[in-house]
C-alpha cells in the first residue's frame, strides 16, 4: 500500500478533502476517514462530490511529504467535513444489513435443501415398500434405491459442510 496520505486541493475555495492512502492493488483510495467510527469510507462518495462541485477549478493533489500538506489541512476548510461520521455510519449499516441478508439467504438455502431430502426420502420410502413383479423390475427398483440413497446422502454432506 502506498504510505503516504493525500489530498485533494482546490485553491480557488480554499477547500480539500482528505484521499489518504492509495491501494495500488484495488486503484482506490482509503476516502474520508471517521474518528467516531475508526473507519475509513473506502469508496469515491467524496471525492465525487468534490470532483462534481470544484468543476472548472484548478484542483491539486498534495501528498503528505509536501510542505504544503500541513498548511492547507490547517488553514483551508474540510470539505463536508460534518458530514463524514453520518457516511460512514450508513455504510457500516449497509455492509450489516448484507451480512444479514446473506446469512438469511444461506439459511433459506439451508431450509430448501431440508425439504428437497424429505420429498425424495418420502420417494426413497415408496421405492422400498414397492414390491417388484419381475427381475427387469427388481433391478429398476434397486437402481431407483441406489439413486435415492445417494441423492440424500449428497444432500446431508452439503447440509453438514461448514459454512462461513
Amino acid at each position: 500500500m502506498y504510505t503516504q496520505s493525500n489530498l485533494l486541493v482546490c485553491d480557488t475555495d480554499g477547500t480539500y478533502t482528505c484521499l489518504n492512502r492509495y491501494d495500488p492493488r484495488t486503484h482506490l483510495f482509503e476516502g474520508e476517514y471517521s474518528l467516531v467510527h475508526n473507519a475509513y469510507a473506502h469508496d469515491a462518495y467524496f471525492l465525487s462530490r468534490f470532483l462534481m462541485d470544484h468543476r472548472g477549478h484548478q484542483l491539486m493533489l498534495i501528498d503528505s511529504d509536501d510542505a504544503r500538506y500541513s498548511e492547507v489541512r490547517h488553514t483551508y476548510q474540510h470539505y463536508m467535513e460534518d458530514d463524514v461520521p453520518r457516511y460512514v455510519d450508513e455504510l457500516m449499516q449497509r455492509q450489516l444489513e448484507a451480512e444479514w441478508d446473506h446469512h438469511r439467504q444461506q439459511d433459506m438455502g439451508q431450509l430448501q435443501l431440508l425439504i428437497v431430502k424429505k420429498l425424495i426420502e418420502q420417494e426413497w420410502e415408496a421405492v422400498q415398500a414397492k414390491e417388484s413383479k419381475s427381475e427387469r423390475e427388481t433391478y429398476v427398483l434397486l437402481g431407483q434405491d441406489f439413486a435415492f440413497r445417494r441423492s440424500v446422502q449428497t444432500i446431508n454432506r452439503v447440509v453438514e459442510f461448514p459454512h462461513g
